[in-house]
C-alpha cells in the first residue's frame, strides 16, 4: 500500500487492472469466495458485466461507490446452483447417533411476575442504561405508550440473561439436557483442501474474528488429518463480515436428517391479522449447540493461528438446520403453536387475535394501571414465558435483535400486521428502483422478484404478460415502449398493493371463492367480507392456473368443470372441511352437473363430479360473466416457466349434498337443466360401428391360407416314409402333423350338440313355455281379463309373462329385478355358440365371471347350471386346473425286527480317505442305522455291505425299500449268484412311504458335520461314531433307543463306568450255570414282550396320525376309485420341478382306464389304443368330464395294441407307481428321529 491508500497487486487475478482501492479488493474477494468451484474466467465475465469494464482495458476500475455498492451484494448474497449442491448420504441412521433431547425440572417454577404497574428503569446485569436506548431505537414510534414501554424494560431487565450482546455474553444450551451432536458418517477418507487466502485489505478484521471466536470457546487448536476450506460472506447489514465452512466433503459421507423447517407462507399466515407480535433471534444459533468432542476433527480448518476445529454447531453442515430447528422448537413445544412457531433460530411470537376495540374507538385497559393496553400486556405475558424457557435451557437470544412488542414485524419476506400481510419495503424498494432491462436474464430477474407480490395484485399475470413474451423461447429481446409501460405498471400495482388477510374460522361472514375457466386457464380468488361491516371486503389470496394442450381442448362445460376441481384442490389447505363456502362462477353448466352425479357422458367426469361433492360443501352463486372478477385471470396466456395443472387425484365414492344455487342477481336467466346440454359435455366418445355379415375377399384368403398348410402337413408325412429314418423319428413326425391337421380341421367341425338330457324337468318345462309366452305376448288383447276372473293356471302363465318384454322386430326379452337392462331370451340351438364366445374366447375364466358376463346380456332357463356345466367340461380348463387332491391314509403293517430294510445311498462332498458315497440303512421297526462308506457306488460294494453288516448280522430280511436303482437290483442279483440267498423282494420306491431312510439323510449329515468341527473332509473317520451315537439316541415315537429295542438293555456309556452308574446290579456272589441261564431267560422273556410292546404302540400312533390326517384334510381327500373303460386326466408329474412348468399343462389326456391294480394304481391307453407300458399311480388321476358321453363297449381289449398277457405282465411288473396310498409309516409315528 503507497502514501496515497491503495493497493498495489503483484500476482495475477481474474481482473486484470492495475490497481485496487481497498473497497474493490474487499468486494472482489468476497465475490470470489462466494462462487468458490466457479472458474475465474465466469467471475470475469461477470465482473464485467455488472460493472461495465472491457475487458483487457488498464483503467482503473471506479470505486464501489459509484454503483451503490450493489455489486459486493449481489454476489456476496447469491445461492449455490443446485448443479453444485452437495447431497448427503441417505441411509439407516445408528442407534448412537439419535439426537438426545431431556429439559429436566420445571422451566416456569421461578417465572418473574408481570407487574400492572412497573417501576422506573434501573440497569440490571447485562441491561444497561446504553442497551436501553438502543432497544428504544428498535422500537421507535408511538406504537407502545409510556407504561408499556417502562413494562417492555423491566420485562427485558428482569430476563436480562436471556439476551446477549456480545460474544462473551452469548449461552449455550445445557450438556444435560441437550447432548453434544455426534456427527453420522460412513466410512470416508480424510480429505485435505487448500484454503483460501485473506486478502491483506480484510486480514486484520478476520484475524479478530477468528481470536474471538477462540475466546469465546467456539474453536480450539485441532492436529487432525482433515482439512476444510472456509470463506467470508457479508450479513445482511452491508458491513460487517461472518465466517462460513465449507464442509462439502463433509457432507458427502453424512447421514442424512431429513427434517424440514415450516413452510414460509403458512408460517406468515399464522401472524398476520394479529393484534401485535415480537421477533427474537437466537445470538448465532449454532454457536449454542455443543459438538461432540469425537467429530469435532472433522470440522478443522487452517487459520494464521494454526489448524482450528470448531466446537459448536458447524455452520454449512447439511443437518445443522433440520437439527438446531428442533432443538428450538423442542425448548418451546409447550409454547406451540399458540404463541409461537419458531423458524430454525428466529422466533416469532404472536400477539392476541384482538385489540379489544371498544365502542367509542378506544381500546380496553388494565383495571390497576390505564396506561398498559390489554393486548400488550398479554402479550408481555407470553414473551415473559419463552424467555424464561429459553433462559432456563441455557440459550440467548440477540439484544440487537430483539423486538418485544410492535405494531408490524417482518417474518420470511412479509410483513405481518394487524391489517394483515404484504411483501416488505426492502422487496418493494428493490422493484420500483429496478431499471431498463438489457436482456431476457434481466426481465426473469425482474419478474422472480416481482411475483412475490402475486398475491396481493389482481390480473397480474396480464399485466405482465409483454414481460413473459420477451422469456419464451425463440423470441427475440427488444425493450420497447410496451414492455416498459408493462413494467411501469407492474411497478405502480406493486407500490399500491394491499394486504392480505387471512380467512377467520368461524366466522358468519362465508369464505368466497370467484373461479372462472377459459380455454387457456383457470383463475379465482379468495376473499371474505368483514364481520362489522359486510360492505369492506377482505381478499385473502389470487391465483390463476394454466390448463395444458389437452386440457385446453376440452368442450366449454368440460373447462368449467375441471376448471373448478383444480382451484379447490389447489386450495384444499384453506377449503377442506370448511362449512360455510361460497363458490362464485359464471358458468350456465356447473350446476346441472354437479347436481347430478353419475349421469355424465364419461368415467372422468363423473370422477371429477365425486370428486367435488365428497370432499367440499358450498353455495353455489352464479353471477353473471360480463364484468366478473376472475375473468382476466381465466385469459392469461402460458409463459415459460408457468407450471401446469398437476394430475389431480381423481376422487372416491360420492357422499356429497345436493348443491344450493344462488344467483347474485334475481332477475338472472337460471342456470340450464343438464338434459339441455349433456351432448356437449363430452363430444368425442361415438364411435361408428357396423358388422360384417358377409366378406368373400376374407374367405378367399382363409381358404387359400388352409391350402397351404395343409400341402406343408403333406410334404411332412412323406418324410415318415423314408427308410433310413429311426422309428423314433418317424414316429415323432407323424404325432405332429397328427395335432397340427387336428388343428386345422376343427375350425370346420360342427358344434358340440346342446344336451338337453342331463337338464332338469323344471329347465325343459321352462323351455316349452316359452313359445307359449311369445305368441301370447304377439297377440295380447288391450282388454285383459281381470287375473282373479282367470284359473289357476292361467294365472300363473300371465304372471310368467309378465316377466318378459316383446321388440317390435319379434325378439324376446326378459326384464330383470331392478329394471336396469333387459337380457335377450336364446333359444337351445344359439346356447352352446354364446356360452363358447363368452368362455373360450374371453381368456377361459371361472364360471362365476363366465355367468356374470352372459346374465348382463342374455337369459335361458337355469342359464346359471349350464354355464357351470360348460367351464367343468372345457378340454383346455381341465388340462390346466389346480385341484387340491389327497388320497385316504392306509395304515401299514408294523414288521419285526429287521424284516424290512430301508435303504439307500448318500453322495457325499467332499471325499474322505477316498470314498465319495455311504450306504445307508435302517430297520422298519426300530431304526437301528448300518452304515458304511464306499468308494464306488456299484452292485459288489452294496452287495458286499448287505451281506457282512445286514444278514450275516441280522438275518435274511423279507425287503428292501430303495429307490428302484439300478445298484440295489444288481446288488441282490449278486448276492443270489455269490451266495445263493433268494426270496430277497426290492420294494419300488415311493417318496411318501420311504421317510424312515430320506429324513435321517439330513441327520446324518448333520451329525457327520458337527463331529468333524467343520472339517468335512474327516467324515469318513467319524462314521462310525456318528453311527454308534445314532443307535442309542431315545426315540420319541418308542420312548427308547434303537440299541434298547434289539438288545433289551441299556447302553453303557464311559460315563457311567467313570461315574459308577450302574445300570444292571451284579450277583454278589459267583453264580452257577443255571443261575446264569435263569437271568439270561428272564431277560429275553421281557425283550420278546418289549418287542412286541412296542409294535403295538408304534400301531396306535400310526392309527393316530392317519385319523388326524383325515381330519385336517378333509375336503382334499378323494378316492375316485374309476373301473374300466372310464375317462381320466393325468397329472402332468414331469414339469412339477421345472422352472418353466407355468405355461406347460397340468394333466394329460384324456385317457381311458385299462385296469385298476390292487396296490390302486392304474394301467392306461391314449384314444388311439396305445396302452402306456407305466403303470400310473392313483394319486396322479383324476376324471375327465367331457360334454358327450363316451361309453366303451365289452370289447376294449380289441381296440388295444397290448395282447393280455402283455397286461398281465405289465401288472406283475414293480414300477414307482405300485405304492399309490398316503402311509403312515414308523419314520413318520417316530417324528423325533
Amino acid at each position: 500500500m503507497n502514501k496515497q491508500g491503495r493497493v498495489y497487486i503483484t500476482e495475477t487475478l481474474p481482473v486484470k487492472v492495475d490497481k485496487f482501492t481497498k473497497d474493490e479488493l474487499k468486494a472482489l474477494y468476497l465475490t470470489r469466495s462466494e462462487v468458490t468451484n466457479r472458474k475465474d474466467e465466469v467471475l470475469l465475465q461477470t465482473f464485467i458485466q455488472e460493472t461495465g469494464t472491457v475487458e483487457g482495458s488498464r483503467k482503473k476500475t471506479k470505486a464501489l461507490e459509484e454503483h451503490g455498492g450493489e455489486m459486493a451484494l449481489s454476489f456476496a448474497k447469491k445461492y449455490k446452483p443446485v448443479s453444485l449442491k452437495v447431497r448427503p448420504v441417505l441411509g439407516e441412521l445408528p442407534e448412537k447417533f439419535r439426537i438426545i433431547r431431556n429439559i429436566k425440572g420445571n422451566p416456569l417454577a421461578t417465572l418473574p411476575e408481570l407487574p400492572i404497574k412497573p417501576p422506573e428503569f434501573r440497569p440490571k446485569g447485562r441491561y444497561t442504561d446504553d442497551r436501553k436506548e438502543k432497544m428504544d431505537t428498535r422500537h421507535e414510534g408511538d406504537f407502545l405508550l409510556p407504561e408499556e414501554r417502562k413494562l417492555m424494560h423491566w420485562l427485558i431487565a428482569e430476563q436480562n440473561e436471556a439476551f446477549a450482546w456480545d460474544d462473551s455474553e452469548r449461552g449455550s444450551f445445557k450438556a444435560e439436557y441437550f447432548p453434544p451432536i455426534d456427527i453420522p458418517t460412513v466410512a470416508h477418507i480424510p480429505w485435505v483442501l487448500k484454503p483460501f487466502r485473506i486478502p491483506p485489505s480484510i486480514y486484520d478484521e478476520v484475524c479478530k474474528m477468528i481470536r474471538r471466536k477462540i475466546d469465546a470457546g467456539v474453536y480450539e487448536p485441532s492436529n487432525s488429518s482433515y482439512r476444510s476450506k472456509w470463506f467470508c460472506v457479508i450479513k445482511k447489514d452491508g458491513k460487517s463480515l461472518r465466517i462460513v465452512h465449507s464442509l462439502e466433503p463433509l457432507n458427502e459421507v453424512t447421514i442424512a436428517h431429513s427434517g424440514l423447517p415450516p413452510a414460509t407462507e403458512e408460517l406468515a399466515m399464522h401472524f398476520a391479522g394479529r393484534a401485535c407480535n415480537g421477533i427474537l433471534d437466537l445470538y448465532v444459533g449454532y454457536d449454542e449447540r455443543l459438538l461432540a468432542e469425537s467429530s469435532r476433527d472433522l470440522t478443522t480448518f487452517q487459520t494464521p493461528f494454526g489448524a482450528l476445529r470448531l466446537v459448536t454447531l458447524p455452520m454449512g453442515w447439511t443437518n445443522s438446520v433440520p437439527i438446531f430447528h428442533d432443538d428450538v422448537t423442542y425448548i418451546l413445544r409447550d409454547e406451540i403453536p399458540e404463541y409461537t412457531m419458531p423458524y430454525i433460530d428466529d422466533v416469532p411470537i404472536r400477539g392476541p387475535k384482538t385489540r379489544y376495540e371498544q365502542k367509542d374507538g378506544s381500546y380496553e385497559v388494565l383495571k390497576g394501571n390505564p396506561g398498559i393496553r390489554r393486548f400488550v400486556y398479554e402479550h408481555m405475558n407470553n414473551t415473559n414465558r419463552i424467555l424464561q424457557r429459553m433462559k432456563y435451557s441455557g440459550g440467548t437470544f440477540s439484544g440487537p435483535k430483539t423486538t418485544i412488542c410492535a405494531d408490524k414485524i417482518t417474518i420470511v419476506g412479509f410483513d405481518c400486521s394487524y391489517e394483515g400481510r404484504r411483501p416488505t419495503t426492502d422487496t418493494i424498494g428493490k422493484i420500483l428502483n429496478w431499471g431498463d432491462c438489457e436482456n431476457t436474464t434481466d426481465v426473469r430477474a425482474f419478474l422472480g422478484t416481482a411475483v412475490m407480490c402475486r398475491n396481493h395484485i389482481a390480473k397480474f399475470v396480464a399485466i405482465a404478460a409483454p414481460l413473459y413474451e420477451l422469456c419464451k423461447a425463440g423470441v427475440s429481446f427488444q425493450w420497447g415502449v410496451v414492455e416498459k409501460a408493462a413494467q411501469e405498471e407492474l411497478k405502480q400495482k406493486i407500490k399500491e398493493c394491499f394486504h392480505t388477510r387471512n380467512p377467520k374460522f368461524p366466522s358468519k361472514q362465508p369464505i368466497v371463492m370467484a373461479v372462472d375457466s377459459s380455454w387457456r386457464a383457470v383463475g379465482y380468488y379468495l376473499y371474505q367480507r368483514d364481520e362489522e361491516d359486510p360492505t369492506k371486503i377482505h381478499y385473502i389470496k389470487f391465483n390463476s392456473m394454466l390448463m395444458d394442450d389437452r386440457q385446453q381442448r376440452y368442450s366449454q362445460p368440460k373447462r368449467e368443470l375441471v376448471g373448478l376441481r383444480m382451484a379447490l384442490e389447489e386450495e384444499n389447505y384453506l377449503l377442506r372441511g370448511c362449512r360455510n363456502l361460497v363458490v362464485e362462477t359464471d358458468a350456465k353448466y356447473l350446476y346441472g352437473m354437479l347436481n347430478n352425479p353419475g349421469r355424465m357422458p364419461n368415467a372422468t367426469v363423473n370422477r371429477w363430479v365425486d370428486y367435488i361433492r365428497t370432499n367440499f360443501f358450498f353455495i353455489l352463486m352464479h353471477r353473471k360473466g360480463k364484468g366478473f372478477g376472475p375473468d382476466g385471470l381465466s385469459r392469461r396466456r402460458g409463459y415459460p416457466g408457468d407450471k401446469f395443472a398437476r394430475n389431480f387425484d381423481d376422487g372416491s365414492d360420492d357422499e356429497g349434498e345436493e348443491f344450493v344455487l344462488v344467483k347474485g342477481n334475481p332477475e338472472d336467466e337460471d342456470p340450464l337443466p343438464l338434459e339441455e346440454f349433456i351432448d356437449e359435455i363430452d363430444t368425442r366418445t361415438g364411435f361408428l360401428q357396423q358388422v360384417v355379415k358377409d366378406s368373400p375377399e376374407l374367405q378367399l384368403e382363409l381358404e387359400a391360407t388352409k391350402a397351404v398348410v395343409r400341402q406343408e402337413i403333406r410334404e411332412r408325412r412323406l418324410l415318415a416314409t423314408r427308410q433310413d429314418y429311426p422309428e423314433s423319428v418317424k414316429v415323432f413326425i407323424t404325432t405332429v402333423a397328427d395335432q397340427e391337421e387336428a388343428a386345422l380341421d376343427s375350425e370346420d367341425l360342427p358344434e358340440a350338440p346342446y344336451d338337453e338330457g342331463r337338464r332338469t324337468a323344471s329347465a325343459r318345462e321352462q323351455d316349452a313355455r316359452l313359445p307359449k309366452i311369445k305368441d301370447w305376448l304377439e297377440r295380447k288383447p288391450k282388454n285383459s281379463v281381470a287375473e282373479k276372473e282367470l284359473s289357476q293356471s292361467d294365472a300363473k302363465f300371465i304372471r310368467a309373462a309378465s316377466h318378459f318384454w316383446l321388440s317390435k322386430d319379434g325378439r324376446l326379452y326378459r326384464k330383470t329385478g331392478n329394471s336396469s337392462y333387459l337380457q335377450l331370451v336364446v333359444e337351445s340351438d344359439r346356447r352352446m355358440t354364446i356360452m363358447k364366445e363368452c368362455h373360450d374366447n374371453t381368456g377361459h375364466r371361472g364360471a362365476y365371471a363366465t355367468n356374470r358376463l352372459i346374465a348382463q346380456r342374455f337369459w335361458w332357463p337355469e342359464m346359471e347350471g349350464d354355464i357351470t356345466w360348460f367351464v367343468k367340461t372345457c378340454h383346455l380348463c381341465q388340462l390346466r386346473q389346480r385341484m387340491a387332491m389327497e388320497l385316504p391314509p392306509v395304515v401299514t403293517h408294523t414288521p419285526s425286527i429287521f424284516q424290512v430294510l430301508h435303504a439307500d445311498t448318500v453322495h457325499m462332498t467332499p471325499a474322505s480317505n477316498g470314498c465319495k458315497y455311504i450306504v445307508h440303512g435302517r430297520c422298519s421297526l426300530s431304526s437301528w442305522m448300518e452304515a458304511r462308506a464306499l468308494r464306488k457306488e456299484d452292485a459288489r460294494s452294496i452287495g458286499q455291505w448287505l451281506f457282512e453288516d445286514i444278514i450275516c448280522r441280522w438275518g435274511t430280511v423279507v425287503k428292501i425299500v430303495t429307490d428302484n436303482g439300478s445298484p440295489f437290483r444288481k446288488a441282490v442279483k449278486w448276492l443270489e449268484e455269490k451266495y445263493n440267498i433268494k426270496g430277497v423282494a426290492i420294494s419300488p420306491y415311493n417318496s411318501q412311504a420311504n421317510g424312515t431312510i430320506e429324513r435321517p439323510h439330513w441327520d446324518l449329515r448333520q451329525m457327520l458335520y458337527k463331529a468333524t468341527g467343520g472339517d468335512v473332509k474327516k467324515w469318513f473317520f467319524y462314521l462310525s461314531h456318528v453311527t454308534w451315537a445314532d443307535r442309542i439316541t431315545i426315540r420319541k415315537g418308542t420312548g427308547c433307543s434303537p440299541y434298547f429295542m434289539i438288545t433289551g438293555a441299556h447302553p453303557t456309556l464311559p460315563l457311567d463306568i467313570i461315574e459308577a452308574t450302574w445300570l444292571v446290579t451284579y450277583p454278589e456272589t459267583i453264580a452257577t450255570n443255571s443261575e446264569l441261564i435263569g437271568l439270561r431267560a428272564q431277560a429275553l422273556a421281557k425283550h420278546v414282550r418289549h418287542v412286541e410292546a412296542m409294535r403295538e404302540r408304534l400301531s396306535k400312533e400310526k392309527l393316530r396320525r392317519v385319523m388326524k390326517l383325515q381330519e385336517d384334510n378333509r375336503y382334499k381327500i378323494k378316492d375316485f376309485s374309476f373301473e374300466k373303460g372310464e375317462l381320466v386326466l393325468v397329472k402332468n408329474t414331469a414339469i412339477e420341478m421345472s422352472a418353466d412348468r407355468k405355461m406347460k399343462p397340468r394333466y394329460l389326456g384324456p385317457m381311458v382306464v385299462v385296469r385298476r391294480l390292487r396296490g390302486g394304481a392304474y394301467i392306461l391307453a391314449d384314444y388311439n389304443g396305445a396302452v402306456w407300458q407305466n403303470k400310473v399311480a392313483a394319486f396322479r388321476v383324476i376324471p375327465y368330464l367331457a360334454r358327450k358321453k363316451i361309453e366303451f363297449n365289452e370289447e376294449l381289449q380289441t381296440l388295444l395294441d397290448s395282447t393280455e398277457e402283455e397286461l398281465n405282465w405289465l401288472e406283475n411288473e414293480h414300477s414307482s407307481e405300485d405304492i399309490t396310498e398316503a402311509f403312515i409309516t414308523e419314520e413318520e409315528a417316530d417324528s423325533d428321529l
